[in-house]
């Protein structure tokens, strides 16, 4: 029993020495046998020629594009692909298969007379050997070219329909339009809606009369994502230049060939290659301006890889937000400046109306509900008038401030609003121009026409004033012959000067009307009218001033004198007219100077061209801009003055 015992314990020690040992050799061998089968897969994959890999002509970034060429004919899907960028995998991959909708080929044969005779020939016997190798959903079109293009076949995946546009060889013509063929087999894959085409163009010389230019044909191919195979038949008028270039931009190939029927091949096997050729696109996560690393691992076959860069960060906004010029207005300082001067000028106007001494001096609004004593007007009345014509220095002035005698033009013009709400209007317009101009002409300089808004209003208000004495100056000879009429019959001066407000018009009707308030007010007579003269800037009213003095010191016929002034007023009114008759040519020709220059300025600016380019964006431009504008106000001031002449 002991013996029994023994001999079981020492079977189990030897057991559980035993097995880990025959675990541990057995694992070894699967390990080697699993790196020996990896080996061997490597060796197989080594032993298959890697697929070509090219960038699609459609890729961009981050939606990449990349065309792979598989050694030999298979079916591919997204299961038998693995692509990285930079030992990354990468996202929502998609292969495409040679043919569908959006893609095809076209031969573009060369039938100019160079290719008379065998080279035409075997062009055709070639493109029947492409269309043997052509992948039955490849859509193929057949266009060969000379002077003209003829289409043999357009866009088809019919075969037998294809055979039978390569079955003859067509007539050969002079010339070679090469750029102009180009660009028609553009319009062909446009119009037939293909996102990428390949065009096997074949020629055995250089390019001759085409309309289009090398970079009007490249700039079609590229709209269309084109890509050119150029086979090159050599001749002694051929030169590869034209095809290698057209090759090179478009992401194609260059073959060229001595004898012709070395062209079978050659399409044989570029047919091969597209039929062979699926498209890989993903998306790249990569951030900008990083070098990347793309291997493409086809089941099967060795890796094929390629590079690019990242291009910069566009960080202008597209499609979903896009800085208008409104929000650069309302960012702007400028804007802001703005808005604070507005604020404080209407703030200003608020304040000064508010604060108008005149309109709440205790005299005026007790005025509304008692009468003033008349001897209390008269004197005020008769010291005003004293004040005026003592204070000589500002007699050019009318003897008043900027603000009085803004006053007094709108008084005198017979505006319907005070002086007062005239600048507050003015504000409030010069506000609204600015806003409009800026947002007519989409800049902020057009902030600054509001400026001009007083300088508008008060040439406004001047040339109402204008207007109202030169009525005056040409109904004072009348109005003194009624004078002196009414003086004749028996009225007293102020008597004839009554009759004479009385049957006159306006302005003059209410100016004289002044003149007797004045008189009735205690003021002399001569004073009231020297008043008047200088209220209508009249030298002849200041003549009746004159005789009415001497009337009331000296004596003597009033009437014979105001006629004699009647007759001295009408003669310098004729001068006055025959002058501005003789200088008619002058001021004219001043405005049309003045204003040909801004004329054509604007006339450059609205026809949307780039010739004031030049002048505006540099800063001699500028400087020759604003000193041209000086001479032109320079010499426009100087015409008006040669031609005024005070008489």
């Amino acid at each position: 029993m002991r013996l029994a015992l023994r001999t079981a314990i020492a079977s189990a020690a030897v057991a559980a020495l035993v097995v880990p040992t025959l675990a541990v050799a057995q694992k070894g061998q699967a390990q080697k046998a699993q790196q020996a089968q990896q080996k061997a897969k490597q060796a197989r994959q080594q032993a298959q020629p890697a697929p070509k890999l090219t960038e699609s002509s459609t890729s961009g970034f981050p939606d990449k594009a990349y065309l792979i060429t598989l050694p030999s004919t298979r079916p591919l899907n997204e299961s038998q692909v693995v692509v990285t960028e930079n030992t990354n995998p990468v996202v929502g991959l998609g292969v495409t298969p040679p043919g569908g909708d959006k893609s095809g080929a076209i031969l573009l044969i060369d039938a100019s007379n160079s290719m008379q005779g065998a080279p035409i020939q075997n062009a055709m016997a070639a493109s029947r050997a492409f269309l043997a190798e052509r992948k039955k959903d490849l859509q193929v079109a057949i266009v060969v070219f000379g002077p003209d293009d003829s289409v043999l076949s357009d866009l088809t995946t019919d075969g037998a329909q294809l055979q039978a546009a390569v079955a003859t060889t067509p007539a050969t013509s002079e010339g070679t339009h090469i750029y102009d063929a180009l660009a028609n087999v553009a319009n062909l894959a446009k119009d037939n809606g293909l996102e990428r085409t390949t065009v096997v163009l074949l020629s055995d010389g250089t390019d001759v009369g085409s309309n289009s230019s090398r970079a009007e044909a490249l700039q079609a191919a590229a709209d269309q994502h084109i890509r050119v195979i150029s086979v090159g038949l050599s001749s002694p008028q051929y030169d590869p230049e034209t095809l290698k270039s057209l090759a090179n931009r478009t992401g194609g190939t260059y073959v060229e060939t001595a004898t012709p029927a070395e062209l079978k091949p050659i399409f044989q096997e570029i047919g091969q290659q597209l039929s062979n050729e699926y498209e890989l696109s993903y998306r790249s996560l990569l951030p900008p301006q990083r070098k990347a690393e793309v291997r493409v691992q086809v089941a099967g076959l060795a890796p094929a890889n390629a590079s690019y860069t990242t291009p910069v960060l566009d960080v202008a906004p597209q499609g979903t937000f896009e800085r208008s010029w409104a929000d650069e207005v309302i960012t702007s300082p400028w804007l802001m400046i703005f808005v604070v001067v507005s604020v404080l000028a209407l703030i200003g106007f608020a304040i000064f109306s508010a604060i108008d001494v005149r309109n709440r001096s205790l005299r005026r609004r007790m005025a509304q509900y008692v009468t003033v004593p008349s001897e209390e007007d008269s004197r005020l009345r008769r010291a005003e008038v004293a004040q005026m014509l003592a204070d000589t220095a500002q007699r050019t002035v009318g003897g008043q401030r900027w603000w009085q005698r803004f006053e007094t033009d709108v008084e005198l013009g017979g505006f319907g609003l005070s002086a007062l709400a005239i600048a507050g209007w003015t504000i409030v317009g010069g506000i609204l121009a600015s806003i409009v101009a800026a947002l007519v002409f989409q800049a902020l300089w057009g902030l600054l026409l509001g400026l001009l808004a007083p300088f508008v209003a008060r040439w406004f208000v001047s040339r109402r004033v204008r207007k109202m004495r030169k009525a005056f100056e040409e109904q004072l000879a009348d109005n003194l012959d009624v004078l002196a009429g009414a003086m004749r019959t028996g009225h007293s001066t102020m008597g004839a000067l009554s009759v004479m407000a009385d049957s006159s018009i306006e302005p003059s009707k209410t100016e004289f009307r002044r003149v007797l308030q004045d008189e009735q007010l205690g003021v002399p007579l001569d004073d009231a009218l020297m008043v008047m003269a200088r209220r209508m800037e009249s030298k002849d009213a200041e003549q009746i001033a004159l005789v009415m003095r001497l009337q009331r010191e000296a004596g003597g016929n009033t009437a014979e004198v105001l006629d004699r002034v009647a007759e001295v007023i009408r003669g310098r009114m004729e001068l006055r007219r025959l002058v501005d008759v003789l200088t008619a040519q002058a001021r004219i020709s001043r405005w049309i100077l003045t204003l040909l220059p801004v004329a054509v300025l604007l006339m450059l600016l609205m026809s949307g061209g780039d010739y004031l380019d030049p002048m505006l964006s540099s800063l001699v431009g500028k400087i020759a801009l604003v000193f041209g504008a000086v001479l032109v106000l320079i010499g426009s001031f100087w015409i008006k003055q040669i031609s005024k002449m005070d008489v």
